[in-house]
């Protein structure tokens, strides 16, 4: 399902690596024909998607995967932009 909130997607996407680590996988892809970056986030089980065409979501998009890099590293995260 596509999650239209940025705010709504991240927290359900780190929900869903937290409940489920071992399982969860994390995919980015950019259909240039649309200009649209698309993440999907998935356990097998349950899958989230976001879509957008906006540039301003860029930095959200990098604070994401800096989120879910440290989370999958077992590391805290250090200070935000």
């Amino acid at each position: 399902m596509y999650i239209s909130n940025w705010d709504e997607f991240q927290k359900a996407a780190e929900e869903l690596y937290t409940t489920s680590p071992e399982t969860t996988r994390y995919v980015s892809g950019f259909r240039h024909v649309d200009g649209e970056l698309i993440l999907k986030v998935t356990d097998d089980r349950t899958i989230i998607k976001y879509k957008t065409n906006q540039a301003s979501d860029l930095r959200k998009f990098t604070n994401l995967n800096l989120s879910l890099m440290s989370k999958m590293q077992n590391k805290p995260m250090e200070g935000k932009k």
